[in-house]
């Protein structure tokens, strides 16, 4: 994969209750700007594109939210960047990868519900998210189960741990 780094920082694939629906948060932990109009989102289904609108920049040490239903997203967390309808859900077991405009790979995790990945009981599924953006993002030891209930989209993640 190309290193422009953009890191998938968060995954939101079991949405329950009024939950905001499936949604990605992409972190740039670097001091500059990136533009990401044209890359795509896709999970393990070709099939599956969601085109990022053109002119969509992170801003250096910032994040922002793909997300399934920025309706239902926004009724929930009316202050975070946030761009969607992706369209396609992300199922307990399945990928999420990004590509640059080139459709090369940028990013991809692989995740599962199952251990190693971090589960929670009542099959209601954690938030996942990556500890350090410096990890290796396909790594189930580099992930942890959110210690919010939403999650943390658009912020640091509640797990972070710089050690």
């Amino acid at each position: 994969s190309i290193n422009y780094g953009v890191v998938i920082n968060e995954i939101n694939y079991l949405s329950f209750n009024d939950s905001p629906e499936d949604w990605v948060e992409l972190h740039n932990p670097t001091n500059k700007t990136i533009d990401i109009g044209l890359w795509t989102l896709k999970d393990n289904n070709d099939d599956h594109v969601f085109t990022i609108p053109e002119n969509t920049i992170i801003s250096a040490n910032d994040f922002i939210v793909l997300c399934k239903d920025v309706a239902a997203f926004e009724n929930l967390f009316s202050e975070v960047n946030n761009i969607g309808d992706f369209g396609f859900g992300l199922g307990g077991g399945d990928q999420v990868r990004l590509f640059d405009s080139s459709e090369q790979l940028v990013d991809k995790v692989e995740y599962d519900e199952e251990d190693p990945w971090p589960t929670e009981p009542d099959g209601t599924g954690p938030i996942l998210e990556l500890i350090h953006p410096s990890l290796d993002n396909n790594r189930a030891e580099n992930w942890a189960a959110s210690n919010s209930n939403n999650g943390t989209p658009g912020e640091i993640n509640s797990v972070y741990d710089d050690e």
